[in-house]
């Protein structure tokens, strides 16, 4: 038996910047900002650029007229630059990090160009926190991105360790912005139920 797939669908759209996005180890990584365009049924406006040696190969600026398609129907990718030589500017990768203005680096024989701050970058600890709580990981529900944001930006979550001592602080979760008593009292429920994880997820999470 063969089962047959659709080429995938593409599409040409304008590159309106490349901001950098700063992930848990460090890596900087380069996202295209499009001019929102429906690619197979969805409307694509951001697509990864992986990294500053594909920003060369692809000869990318922001201004330029490019190809998209959604790879295996769903990561968008940017194929090509279509406005090749038409007079802008290269873009320049950064070598400073954009979040806490520690070095930029790429080590000998390495792709990825990292920040160097480590945990006095903010990107960085919200990343590894988010990677805390995941499901592969400590499997907290209800922690999700934006509650852990918000709870970093307001100094009530630093570390993996102040999640567990949320239960001393109930009073002020309740009446925040999208916490009522019930929700809270589901997250205490669910960081309790994660003190149960085996070691291996732990480590993981660790």
């Amino acid at each position: 038996a063969l089962a047959h797939k659709f080429p995938a669908e593409r599409a040409s759209t304008t590159l309106l910047a490349i901001d950098i996005q700063v992930g848990r180890t460090g890596k900087l990584t380069p996202v295209a900002r499009l001019e929102p365009v429906t690619v197979g049924g969805v409307v694509v406006t951001n697509a990864t650029l992986h990294n500053a040696d594909e920003i060369a190969r692809l000869g990318v600026r922001p201004g330029d007229t490019v190809l998209i398609q959604r790879a295996g129907d769903v990561i968008p990718q940017v194929l090509e630059n279509l406005t090749p030589g038409e007079d802008r500017p290269a873009f320049v990768f950064p070598n400073k990090c954009p979040e806490c203005g520690s070095d930029a680096v790429r080590e000998e024989g390495e792709v990825d160009i990292r920040c160097t701050g480590g945990l006095i970058c903010p990107a960085q600890r919200v990343e590894r926190l988010r990677h805390f709580v995941s499901r592969r990981a400590m499997d907290i529900e209800g922690l999700g991105l934006t509650h852990i944001e918000s709870f970093f930006a307001d100094g009530i979550v630093q570390s993996p360790a102040d999640i567990f001592r949320l239960r001393e602080r109930r009073d002020e979760l309740v009446g925040r912005e999208r916490w009522a008593e019930t929700s809270v009292d589901n997250l205490l429920a669910a960081i309790e139920a994660s003190k149960t994880r085996s070691l291996d997820r732990f480590l993981f999470a660790l």
